[in-house]
């Protein structure tokens, strides 16, 4: 048991006597990392979590926001980086399962799915047979639930040859009278629906609460194996009970299983349970231990008032789900557990539930400071169009298009911007409506481990400018912060940093945090953390999808508008590691200040009609935006790099290449140039216009008028377009 002694000897004291084996397992599950957040509780109250649109923050396992007067949008971000490291497929796949599960807990209807996945080098064979599994397993199990697939981010470093993060989130919808916000009382029935419990996921939570061992294999019981077609049952029969009131609560059995479903709702409303572990419906014969711990998936936990018990198991029927009335809900505050009429477990809910936290010790390790020193001698400047064609060739920057290509993104006929064509995707809210949200996931592992606090703020600014791209207002985020093992001070620090950081730029951006995951234990077998990483998640409103935005360049003769300032911030750039191997230097700085100047301009300009296409300049800096957006609309451009309102720039590698924070791209209509021009002074935003779309198939960048580097699109767009794929296939 990785319990520690300090921490049985507590039991002991709460109990008052030694624990049997049942009650010894449901701690452990209980104040694993994963379900107790023991390590990071402390560090996370640093959070801004209110918000005048937040409905529901964390604490519930999904948080809920006012997207509109009547609306609310319920989205929830989870890891299953561990499962994923050992059995790719189904790891992959029951962590979109338990997402969406999260979703159903408020009684919101799931529309979409998210996958943040940040991979080994696709040349590694290892990592190579992982990113194959983990793709397949979120593409399966979501297409046969039939919830699009519709945006996320990925990163390639052999960082993660072993241990891939598989960050996954489910966004949701639902009349905000219609949210399940009620609570058990006393007397309220336990009822378990859902898959058979069977020996998938024994502890799991434990087995996500530690180092990964080097024999891989023996941790396969840990992993949960899906089952989408009961998961599609659940939906649709939570859909329907919800609609009709039937159900007071409804919670997911996820980590910790049957334990922790039970004791948070007990500990969360200051109630006991009574239950009886022989009525729960099972695949095999369990023993009690078993029973309380197993982390088998599809399985929900409905609080049901007694006299709706009767119409609820009609319901359940009917839609062919298996279901067990366990117990019920009592006012004592103590979990009593039966098997077979005898007592196996008894346990006071709020002690089972919160471990005390634990302070840990947080030293920066001596490597760590080469992030924050800016490189002082740059490489020469390279030959512009090699550097160019390596740069988009990246599986960083390169399309991600045989993996999106695998999901069903256009299921439910909601998805208005799809991937590949804007900086977030837009969903529409409703049939025939016009209202829709924004969705989008971001993350950046070299910044979070060369500058963690710096690195997590970016990662906050870059989902805030995709929202704002495709025309949306961001409305809150929420984050996984992946990092080591807590118990090593120099690797706690950098979880430590990145979430003061997502703290810090949240708080500027006016974004409340309402909810997220934390991720420890992300380590090779050498005891190596991995590249700690913070993903952010953010929703926005679309007041109007017709309007949304994406990045294609759409007429030739249109104007191209750097928006922000551009600074020589070189540092951890994805242009100084593909051309030259170096992985280091003073990150580019976050500009919360100017996030939101410019963030209203583009905003305006996208209602006023005075653009046509939209993109945040980000990871290869400039002309890798630039880039994307004439291959997505097949038309070419000419750019003079002299015009780019920049500062402290002495080269032309850092006004292609730089990857300041806070700035766009913009396609402004050829005819309200002036208009644009205007407004953009009017607002005290710095751009600068630096060329033109042109009707031909080619790209031209010049330094006062003197040609720096002349490329065919159609070469440009076949190392773009099929880069990654014949890394990931292994082709010559």
């Amino acid at each position: 048991m990785p319990l520690t002694n300090e921490e049985i000897d507590e039991i002991r004291k709460i109990l008052g006597r030694e624990p049997t084996v049942e009650e010894l397992a449901m701690f452990e599950a209980q104040w694993s990392e994963h379900c107790s957040y023991k390590s990071s509780r402390i560090l996370l109250k640093l959070l801004p979590t209110d918000g005048k649109h937040v409905l529901v923050g964390p604490g519930k396992d999904a948080p809920a926001v006012k997207i509109f007067r009547d609306y609310a949008i319920v989205f929830k971000i989870e890891s299953h980086n561990h499962p994923s490291a050992v059995d790719p497929y189904d790891g992959a796949a029951t962590g979109v399962g338990g997402i969406v599960r999260d979703i159903l807990s408020l009684g919101a209807k799931p529309i979409a799915l998210l996958d943040m996945l940040y991979m080994g080098d696709p040349r590694d064979p290892h990592a190579n047979w992982l990113i194959r599994g983990i793709v397949k397993g979120i593409s399966d199990y979501g297409n046969r639930i039939g919830i699009p697939t519709v945006a996320g981010d990925t990163w390639f470093d052999s960082s993660f040859n072993t241990q891939p993060l598989v960050n996954v989130a489910c966004v949701g919808v639902a009349n905000i009278d219609d949210l399940v916000l009620g609570a058990p009382k006393p007397g309220d029935l336990i009822i378990i629906a859902g898959n058979a419990t069977g020996r998938d996921g024994i502890l799991g939570s434990s087995f996500a609460s530690k180092p990964l061992s080097e024999d891989r294999d023996k941790d396969i019981g840990a992993v949960q194996v899906g089952d989408p077609l009961t998961e599609k049952l659940l939906i649709d029969a939570l859909q329907f009970l919800v609609s009709k009131k039937l159900v007071r609560y409804i919670k997911d059995l996820g980590g910790g299983g049957l334990t922790t479903a039970i004791s948070e709702t007990a500990a969360d409303h200051g109630l006991g349970a009574v239950v009886h572990l022989e009525k729960l419906h099972t695949r095999e014969k369990l023993s009690p231990l078993e029973l309380l711990v197993s982390e088998s998936q599809e399985r929900m936990l409905i609080v049901v008032d007694p006299s709706n018990s009767r119409t609820v198991e009609e319901i359940l029927k009917r839609f062919d789900l298996q279901y067990s009335i366990i117990g019920y809900f009592t006012d004592d505050g103590i979990i009593r557990v039966y098997f077979n009429g005898n007592k196996v477990a008894e346990v006071p809910a709020k002690e089972l539930a919160r471990p005390r936290p634990i302070r840990r010790a947080s030293t920066p390790p001596q490597d760590a400071l080469k992030g924050l020193k800016p490189i002082f001698v740059l490489p020469p400047e390279p030959k512009y169009e090699e550097a160019i064609l390596k740069l988009l060739a990246s599986p960083n920057i390169a399309s991600k298009r045989w993996i999106y290509q695998q999901y069903d993104h256009e299921v439910g006929i909601r998805t208005v911007v799809k991937p590949g064509y804007g900086d977030a995707a837009v969903l529409r809210l409703l049939d025939g409506s016009r209202r829709g949200v924004a969705v989008k996931g971001d993350a950046n592992p070299r910044y979070t481990s060369l500058d963690p606090f710096n690195g997590a703020a970016n990662s906050v600014g870059e989902c805030f400018r995709n929202l704002v791209a495709v025309g949306s207002k961001p409305i809150a985020i929420v984050d996984e912060l992946n990092a080591g093992n807590p118990e090593k001070p120099e690797q706690f620090w950098y979880f430590e940093m990145m979430l003061k950081g997502v703290a810090w730029m949240a708080e500027e951006l006016r974004l409340p945090v309402v909810g997220g995951k934390v991720s420890f234990y992300n380590e090779d077998h050498m005891g190596r953390q991995v590249k700690p990483t913070t993903t952010i998640v953010g929703v926005g409103r679309v007041d109007d999808i017709s309007k949304a935005m994406t990045v294609e360049f759409k007429e030739h003769g249109s104007a191209i508008a750097i928006i922000g300032v551009t600074y020589p911030e070189l540092g951890g750039s994805e242009y100084l590691y593909r051309l030259f191997g170096i992985e280091e230097g003073e990150i580019p700085r976050p500009r919360p200040v100017s996030e939101i100047r410019n963030a209203r301009l583009i905003q305006k300009a996208i209602r006023l009609g005075l653009v046509n296409a939209v993109h945040d300049i980000g990871v290869g800096g400039l002309i890798a935006s630039l880039a994307e957006m004439a291959i997505m609309g097949r038309l070419g451009f000419s750019i003079d790099v002299a015009n780019i309102y920049a500062r402290g720039v002495q080269r032309i590698d850092e006004l292609l290449f730089s990857e300041t924070q806070a700035r766009y791209v913009v396609e402004v209509r050829g005819d309200r140039v002036d208009e644009f021009t205007k407004l953009a002074r009017s607002m005290n935003v710095r751009f600068s216009i630096i060329g033109r779309v042109v009707d031909s198939n080619r790209i031209v960048i010049t330094s006062n008028s003197k040609t720096v580097v002349e490329i065919d699109l159609d070469r440009v767009a076949d190392v773009y377009n099929n880069s990654l794929e014949v890394e990931l296939e292994g082709e010559a």
